[in-house]
């Protein structure tokens, strides 16, 4: 059962962390939550390297 769910855990951590970061960036957080899922630490190392958008006022 514990190999069931530690990389479960892992997969939704990284996903929610992703998703958090593409959020404060201006990226579309629902798509890096599903990057973040699948790809877990290069997803995030991917996006802690991105510029971040211009929110337009």
């Amino acid at each position: 059962m514990h190999y069931f769910i530690i990389p479960l855990l892992y997969a939704f951590f990284f996903a929610f962390l992703t998703a958090y970061i593409a959020e404060r960036k201006g990226y579309e957080s629902h798509t890096w939550f599903w990057l973040g899922m699948f790809l877990g630490v290069i997803a995030t190392g991917i996006l802690l390297f991105q510029p971040s958008k211009s929110v337009p006022q």
